[in-house]
């Protein structure tokens, strides 16, 4: 997978081809290849008049349906761990609870349907289980960061990098709202060096504290500075104004592409410096 589709899938909300492309490797195709057969068995009941076993079945076709959508849960999340270079351990664990719905699917059916002891049952559910987990995985335990040096406060980076990449989403949002072709490109860079950043942060943990500072002036600036336009927008934008917006964006992309660079060499202190004569610049 190429970094656009690393991105996407962090941000978590994919949207048109890229959700499409998210959902089909995450879902678990073995499991919905049986879903139409179970069904079949509830319709035949019901057609045939035994209300009790369709009542049964109708039943475990819904506890199957359940675990079948938590290991698709389970699966999409596994993958954005994957991707990630920082990311906590997903919670709850998904394909793990749907281990346990489709045990229990399988030891109510034995019982119920097919009138197995329940020793029986127990088995055939505890061997569905395992082999669930053993096809599609089980989930991720522990919080995943990078190595570094020093002491990381795991949950103040995980918090940050939420933060950023909400306000990130409050930004794209705010694009319908920009009708001007080059200002919709220009923000489109923008919030794509943005995330080149984060990035460079995820694979630094060390960066926390610019990280924070990073968030604050650039990424909430550009936001306030969206927020303007949409206020001004309703008065009327003149040209002189769509300019200086145009301009702003366009330095601080230049700007952050050479800042990105230095720091994907190991050059922490540039940034810093940077962050500060944005925050003069996003003033303006």
């Amino acid at each position: 997978m190429d970094d656009s589709w690393g991105t996407l899938l962090r941000y978590g909300d994919e949207t048109g081809a890229t959700r499409d492309i998210a959902s089909r490797a995450a879902r678990p195709w073995l499991l919905y290849f049986f879903a139409p057969l179970l069904l079949m068995g509830v319709a035949a009941s019901l057609i045939a008049g035994h209300y009790r076993l369709f009542f049964y079945k109708l039943i475990g076709f819904g506890l199957y349906y359940l675990a079948a959508r938590c290991v698709e849960r389970g699966n999409l999340e596994a993958l954005l761990y994957e991707k990630a270079a920082v990311a906590r351990a997903p919670r709850p664990p998904c394909r793990t609870l749907g281990a346990a719905a489709l045990f229990a699917t399988a030891a109510f059916l034995g019982m119920t349907v097919n009138g197995a002891s329940w020793f029986q049952s127990l088995f055939v559910g505890a061997v569905t289980a395992a082999g669930v987990l053993l096809f599609y995985g089980t989930d991720p335990m522990e919080d995943k960061l990078p190595e570094t040096e020093g002491d990381i406060n795991a949950s103040h980076l995980f918090d940050t990098l939420q933060e950023a990449r909400e306000r990130l989403e409050a930004i794209e949002r705010s694009k319908a709202d920009v009708e001007d072709r080059e200002l919709a490109v220009l923000l489109d860079e923008t919030v794509h060096q943005a995330e080149r950043i984060l990035r460079a942060i995820e694979n630094d943990p060390a960066l926390l504290r610019l990280a924070r500072k990073f968030l604050v002036v650039y990424v909430e600036g550009i936001a306030e500075v969206m927020a303007r336009y949409g206020r001004l927008k309703e008065k009327g934008i003149d040209e002189a104004t769509r300019e200086r917006l145009a301009t702003l964006l366009r330095e601080a992309n230049e700007r952050f592409e050479k800042e990105r660079e230095k720091l994907e060499r190991g050059d922490r202190f540039d940034l810093e410096v940077q962050i500060d004569a944005m925050r003069e610049l996003l003033k303006q």
